[in-house]
């Protein structure tokens, strides 16, 4: 009787590296994003306690600073996407089931919100003048 082997395919270690979940890779990845974007926005207004000495080699002389804070924003916001798009990707499915509601089932819907929010802007609009009035009755005293 013959065994067979299995024919697996030896793969890289610098593919095994990146393919690799780790446990807190995106908790790390959101807070150095975070982070970073914070500092590029502090860079950028000009106005914070860190700003870029005109003496510090290349970012220091002309518009590199500013260009610098710019490109670090952008990774900052590509790394925040990275590390929030895995939640929102489950819900893409259930997205795709939405049914709208008609033209007839909008505008009933509409008018009812509209009447709701008059009614209890009527209701605080009494209670405000009616407060106003004992307040104004209290004073006189």
């Amino acid at each position: 009787m013959a065994i067979k082997e299995k024919n697996t395919q030896k793969q890289s270690k610098l593919l095994e590296v990146l393919t690799t979940e780790y446990k807190w890779e995106n908790l790390l990845l959101g807070i150095l994003a975070t982070l970073s974007a914070a500092l590029a926005l502090i860079i950028i207004i000009g106005k914070g306690p860190l700003t870029i000495s005109p003496e510090f080699p290349i970012l220091g002389t002309g518009n590199n600073g500013l260009i610098f804070a710019w490109i670090l924003f952008i990774i900052s916001i590509f790394g925040l996407f990275l590390v929030i798009y895995p939640f929102f990707l489950p819900a893409l499915p259930e997205i795709k089931k939405i049914t709208w509601a008609t033209k007839k089932q909008f505008l009933q819907d509409a008018a009812r919100v509209i009447i709701f929010t008059l009614i209890v802007t009527g209701f605080i609009f009494a209670f405000d003048l009616i407060a106003t009035q004992l307040i104004g009755l209290l004073g006189a005293n």
